[in-house]
């Protein structure tokens, strides 16, 4: 396809590399002459499965143009031409994967933080607008310079990409796929299962990511790509703090959290995940080496394995939207991303199968005379609001960051001291079967709010 042009809009110049999925080739925007990596779907796969493989591609290629966040890859262009071929141009990027990062050896933590911080960051924006990534791993984060960070992550591919919603049942996420897909070194049990996926099972994977970076090797690494999966579901990951000297206080808690097998026993959200990986004691939070970590109440969980037979109790949890940053100009190249299908039923054959906080530092309290002492004024009573929700039609499911506001509206909820503040925003989420997800960010000055919800197709 060398020399080709793509609908008038993109030229194609040199191949870049190939995947299971298509190639990727160096081009440029036609009528802007801005550099860029093409991505271009195999035509095999595009005339498979009734389509299926166009309908993910270009889907990917949606999602990602919606997107915009300067830790996502910027989508400049992508459609499918008369012959049939599709095509996504983006921004051409220079540096390395995540994945080659890691065949050096284990990361420091303090970097290790840092760039898993960013990859929650470009996930919790996906998940704000109601999709799962459902294939994070070290080959789809690419690292390259900006300004002073060597570390600045780019996510990619977001061919897997599934769509939040309830469903009649009121379990959360996309309808189970026939087969089974995703990279099995950082699959979750449930996606090994075959059920539904939501934001904890990109949280699954980021803890996979993270193990990864600090260990030099992902949890669970077998013989066989099957073997590796049926870990997922039933084997306990060997503990970082014999294998990571130095590692941050907390830190393991955090990993082993998101690991958990139970989706209930992780993370609600990526924006607490993002929270917890923040360093503590006024350190620095966005640097590649950051100071002392510690996350009080987060402890080591008990890793069980998960029930091969039980489905889930999904819940989607607030994401609260960040101000979004400019992308600065930054120049990246992509690599095309395979990924691996097995199926189901041979999976689900063989699975059935019988087979502390470190102590404060004491301190040295002046004793007051009578002369010094003075007596603190009262407290002011802390600021209280309520705000008003109904939906069309009524009956809705309202949540805000994985708590439950109120189980059908109409309704009050009321907030108190901070939240109170007609300032603080709030994104809510409204659920109610046979109707799409939908959000809302207001503010307690917005009483009475009122939201319309579309029927799902």
């Amino acid at each position: 396809m060398v020399g080709a042009v793509l609908l008038g809009r993109v030229r194609i110049q040199r191949e870049l590399a190939r995947g299971g999925m298509g190639k990727v080739y160096f081009g440029e925007q036609i009528g802007l002459g801005r550099r860029c990596a093409i991505k271009v779907l195999d035509p095999r796969l595009a005339a498979a499965e009734a389509g299926d493989f166009t309908r993910r591609f270009l889907l990917e290629a949606s999602v990602a143009s919606k997107i915009a966040h300067p830790n996502v890859v910027t989508v400049f262009d992508y459609g499918e031409t008369p012959d049939g071929s599709c095509f996504i141009a983006m921004e051409y990027l220079e540096g390395r994967t995540l994945a080659d990062e890691i065949k050096k050896g284990p990361i420091a933590a303090g970097r290790a933080m840092h760039i898993a911080r960013q990859i929650g960051r470009a996930l919790r924006e996906a998940h704000v607008l109601g999709v799962v990534h459902r294939d994070v791993k070290p080959g789809n984060v690419f690292l390259i310079e900006r300004d002073d960070d060597r570390d600045f992550a780019k996510v990619l591919d977001f061919g897997l990409v599934g769509e939040v919603h309830e469903s009649r049942d009121g379990h959360e996420g996309p309808p189970s796929d026939v087969k089974i897909m995703g990279s099995p070194r950082y699959m979750a049990p449930e996606q090994v299962q075959g059920k539904p996926a939501d934001v904890r099972t990109d949280v699954y994977a980021l803890g996979a990511v993270l193990y990864a970076m600090l260990a030099g090797h992902p949890p669970f690494e077998r013989a066989t790509d099957l073997a590796t999966m049926m870990a997922q579901v039933s084997d306990v990951p060997s503990p970082l703090d014999g294998q990571v000297p130095g590692l941050p206080a907390g830190l393991e808690g955090v990993v082993l959290k998101c690991l958990a097998k139970d989706p209930e026993q992780r993370f609600p959200s990526m924006d607490e995940l993002v929270s917890a990986l923040k360093p503590s004691h006024g350190a620095a939070a966005e640097g590649p080496e950051s100071g002392p970590f510690s996350l009080p109440g987060v402890e080591r969980p008990a890793i069980e394995a998960a029930p091969v037979s039980a489905g889930p109790r999904s819940s989607l949890s607030r994401v609260p939207r960040r101000a979004r940053v400019t992308p600065v100009a930054v120049v990246a190249l992509c690599a095309a991303v395979a990924f691996g299908v097995i199926g189901a039923s041979e999976l689900r054959r063989r699975l059935a199968s019988p087979a502390a906080a470190p102590p404060a530092s004491e301190n040295v309290v002046p004793i007051a005379t009578a002369a010094t002492a003075s007596v603190a004024p009262p407290a002011a009573p802390a600021p209280s609001a309520t705000l008003h929700i109904e939906t069309a039609p009524a009956g809705a499911k309202v949540k805000e960051e994985g708590e439950t506001l109120c189980e059908a509206t109409p309704c009050d909820v009321a907030y108190s001291g901070e939240a109170a503040s007609p300032k603080t925003e709030h994104l809510l989420v409204f659920l109610k079967a046979d109707y799409k997800l939908e959000r809302k960010i207001a503010t307690v000055d917005a009483s009475p709010l009122h939201v319309k919800l579309t029927r799902a197709k």
